[in-house]
């Protein structure tokens, strides 16, 4: 099957579309048309782009566009493209990483070439960052010659790309979750200690955030067992021990502290028998 896009079109224009459309739109990418269901969105990302870029409906996009990317949330995908009027020598890529394929199957069925493309990264913004490509990786599934050219798209907006084919993808979507939502959970225990231990909680965030790059810095650049510091990585019994006997009076956070540790100790941190044994002993020990 062969695959001519010379127009490229969003429905949905939440914070990913507006990232990506725009990604695209710098590489080269023939970025024409912008649909959403709040059409005020529709329009102010489409006046974002400029260059001709329309706003219209769902069906508009879909009729007239060579690829669309339905970038919705994961519960709408696969009912919205039920509803619109594909065609064959058409592509339709959706954008979640928790779903495979088969939320295209109506797409498919008319001839179109149905496709994924997960960027992974976090889009907190609802205007246009295109920068945010730059040095990512996004997951591809599609057939070819769709894969080759989401594989090259990708490139061209600073990403690189790994196929999902085959791939657990609830799974797969868990370990992005905990890279990246999870982070913010632990930020906010954090918090929590930081306003127990006496200190004002609204200075948290900024006090501890740049430890928190930092042990992102170190991860992105080495082994995890080098990037970790503390007292897990040390083999620091006592500190372990009074971490945990402070955090008698906040069992659930006490919970996580062992949980999140013991993980650690999965990694290769070069303890003695002795040591590896009396940190496993007091992180997998609840309580009584």
């Amino acid at each position: 099957m062969t695959l001519r896009v010379q127009s490229i079109g969003f429905i949905g224009a939440g914070r990913l579309a507006a990232s990506l459309s725009a990604a695209l739109q710098e590489a080269g990418y023939p970025v024409t048309a912008v649909a959403s269901r709040n059409t005020q969105s529709a329009a102010t990302l489409s006046s974002a782009l400029g260059g001709g870029v329309k706003d219209g409906t769902a069906a508009s996009v879909a009729g007239t566009c060579d690829l669309v990317f339905l970038t919705v949330a994961d519960a709408e995908i696969s009912a919205l493209s039920a509803g619109l009027p594909w065609r064959a020598e058409q592509a339709v890529i959706h954008c979640s990483g928790a779903l495979d394929l088969a939320v295209l199957d109506t797409a498919s069925n008319r001839g179109a070439l149905a496709g994924c493309l997960h960027p992974l990264q976090s889009f907190p913004s609802r205007s246009p960052e295109p920068a945010r490509f730059k040095g990512i990786f996004c997951g591809i599934e599609a057939p070819a010659p769709l894969a080759a050219y989401l594989e090259d798209a990708a490139r061209a907006t600073g990403a690189r790309s790994f196929r999902l084919e085959g791939v657990d993808r609830s799974l797969y979507h868990a370990a992005a979750v905990f890279a990246s939502n999870e982070v913010v959970a632990l930020m906010a225990a954090a918090s929590r200690l930081w306003g127990a231990a006496g200190l004002p909680e609204t200075t948290a965030r900024e006090a501890l955030s740049p430890l928190l790059l930092a042990s992102a810095a170190n991860v992105a650049r080495q082994p995890l067992a080098r990037a970790l510091t503390g007292p897990v990585a040390r083999g620091d019994v006592a500190t372990v021990r009074r971490h945990l006997a402070a955090l008698e009076d906040e069992p659930e956070l006490a919970r996580l502290y062992r949980a999140l540790s013991a993980e650690l100790l999965r990694l290769e941190l070069g303890h003695s028998p002795e040591i590896a044994r009396q940190l496993a002993a007091l992180l997998h020990a609840e309580p009584e």
